[in-house]
Formats: structure tokens, sequence, C-alpha cells
């Protein structure tokens, strides 16, 4: 098997307009929004299922979704099957700014991508 073809070789990014995205991507593919609160503190929410709902069942659900800012690890939320929204926000504290970066964990599907959001 190819690797672009395996859910499971690297990450998985839908990389297009969500018109373009199939059921997989629009499911998967988690979403950040961002309220600067001052000069160097900002509140990120990422959310999974902004394009479609994810399945929330013991079976198949988000296990956990990551925050970067740059290659830099700022938080991890981590979710119960069928007893949590695949929904975090965190307070970030940034003295330089790269752009964020989330990642959603699907027990089933792999690992996947968010759009670089500028901040």
């Amino acid at each position: 098997m190819e690797c672009e073809k395996d859910l499971f070789c690297g990450v998985n990014y839908a990389d297009k307009d969500v018109e373009d995205m199939n059921e997989l991507e629009k499911k998967h593919t988690p979403t950040i929004e961002v309220e600067e609160l001052d000069e160097s503190r900002y509140r990120v929410r990422i959310k999974v299922g902004e394009y479609k709902e994810h399945p929330n069942e013991h079976s198949h659900f988000i296990e956990s979704l990551e925050l970067y800012s740059g290659r830099t690890f700022l938080g991890r939320a981590t979710f119960a099957s069928a007893r949590s929204e695949p929904v975090a926000t965190f307070v970030i504290e940034l003295d330089h700014k790269h752009p964020l970066v989330a990642f959603s964990r699907c027990n089933m599907h792999g690992t996947w991508r968010s759009d670089e959001k500028e901040i």
C-alpha cells in the first residue's frame, strides 16, 4: 500500500477548501479559533466536527487534540469515548509568534492536521 493511501502513515491533512473535502476529511479535520486577550496572551479553541460531526462512540471517537506554535508544543487535551466532545480551549502566552496548528487523533482513522492559523 502506498503511504498516501494509508490513514496511519504520517499525518492526514485535507489541504483543500471545505467544499472539496470528502466525508472522512470533514469529520476529522480540527479547526482553530483565536481570541487575543492582550499583547502576548491568546485564548485558542480547537474543535473537531466544525465541518461535519464526528462520531462519539466507544468504538469510534476523538482521543486527543494538540496545539502547537510552529514546532513548539503548547498543550494537549484527551477525551473519553462517548462521554466528552472533541473541543478544547487553551490560554497561551507567546513571546514570539509562529502560526498555530492543531492535531486531532481519532482511534480509528489516525492523526489529522488543521490549517495553520496566523496570529
